[in-house]
């Protein structure tokens, strides 16, 4: 059941994107238009994809209620005392012969990376914790495998290093580090735009980490004049994202059942 769930919200998610919506909205409003009764109806829907279009790829329309989402959470300040661990949310990898690991990991994967390496230098005795899974496509290599191989060659010893391979979502990884590490000191490591609903999870599995923030989208903005961008809309999905996450989590209860069943 748990399996046909994830994929539900996965297919759910995907539809449920700007382009997608769009391009819903585009077919249906030439069906509308090609009759002269719903015609009046299909220039209204034309109107809201196109509404929908520009307020997602325009820069400082979007900057205002992504920026809003991310400045919820604090960036990381360096605590009184060490922390124990720095937990690295997963991302996504693919594996590509002839690819150096650079490559095969996402831009958003090297980002958290790179912030979680900094600040396992920042506390000193402290180990990374990587967590994820193949992927849909079943990669032949699970994704915490391709973040070592990265850390390693980027200076961390293995034997600070601990992965777990499975966990498939936010909810599963907060599940296996309150498993393993209950009582200790976390420092929690994702992209900003994410880390409002990856502490909704981790506080309701007993965890309480201290959270730091990287990749921000948002970024300030000097004039209104400015065109539309695709880059723009890629980060609106991206908070299109994590709100319909948020609101799955919610409406499912997705994380009350976790808690019942310990």
């Amino acid at each position: 059941m748990d399996h046909y769930l994830f994929l539900l919200k996965k297919i759910l998610g995907d539809l449920l994107m700007p382009v997608p919506v769009i391009l819903l909205l585009l077919l249906w409003a030439v069906l509308l238009l090609l009759r002269p009764k719903t015609r009046w109806v299909g220039i209204i829907v034309v109107s809201l994809a196109t509404a929908i279009l520009f307020v997602g790829s325009y820069p400082p329309l979007s900057h205002k209620y992504i920026s809003r989402f991310e400045n919820q959470i604090p960036t990381y300040q360096l605590q009184d005392h060490p922390a124990d661990y720095i937990a690295v949310l997963g991302s996504w990898h693919q594996s590509a012969d002839g690819q150096p690991v650079t490559s095969e990991l996402s831009p958003t994967a090297i980002v958290r990376l790179t912030e979680g390496i900094r600040i396992y230098r920042l506390n000193p005795g402290s180990k990374l914790i990587f967590t994820g899974f193949r992927g849909i496509i079943k990669d032949r290599v699970f994704y915490p495998e391709k973040l070592r191989e990265l850390a390693l060659s980027l200076g961390v010893p293995s034997e600070d290093i601990i992965i777990f391979n499975g966990p498939r979502d936010t909810i599963e990884e907060a599940q296996v580090i309150a498993e393993h590490f209950p009582d200790s000191s976390l420092v929690l490591v994702t992209t900003a735009v994410h880390m409002p609903r990856a502490l909704y999870m981790f506080h309701h599995v007993g965890l309480d980490p201290t959270p730091a923030p990287t990749d921000h989208l948002s970024k300030p903005f000097k004039s209104w004049w400015t065109l539309p961008s695709a880059k723009t809309l890629a980060q609106s999905e991206s908070w299109v994202h994590e709100w319909l996450g948020l609101l799955w989590v919610k409406l499912t209860n997705q994380v009350k059942n976790y808690s019942d069943q310990n």
